[in-house]
């Protein structure tokens, strides 16, 4: 299991239970179980309407990330946490090339 699940877990059951909707208390909480990790966000703003997204990231030493995302369209705007497994390495050595090797 990977921290992120671990984090996500909590954090919707925490978001779930508690009246506050300070971050800084659930970021607490992770502290509190050891977990490290350090914050990302930002946001996207769409192209044809020109809606904003926020996004939120909490990225864990194992790699992996939990993930949340705030449309103004969404009721109460933030996504639960999502999980994010940490990306596999690429190896090129593993990659079997289908198409034929021309010399030029």
């Amino acid at each position: 299991m990977f921290d992120a699940e671990i984090a996500a877990t909590l954090l919707n059951r925490w978001i779930g239970q508690s009246s506050t909707t300070d971050l800084e208390t659930y970021l607490d909480l992770l502290r509190e179980g050891n977990l490290e990790f350090f914050r990302q966000s930002g946001r996207v703003v769409e192209a044809v309407d020109g809606g904003t997204f926020h996004v939120e990231s909490l990225v864990f030493v194992d790699g992996s990330r939990t993930l949340r995302v705030k449309a103004p369209d969404l009721a109460p705007h933030w996504t639960r946490w999502t999980a994010v497994e940490p990306p596999q390495a690429f190896n090129p050595d593993a990659v079997e090339s289908r198409l034929p090797f021309t010399s030029c």
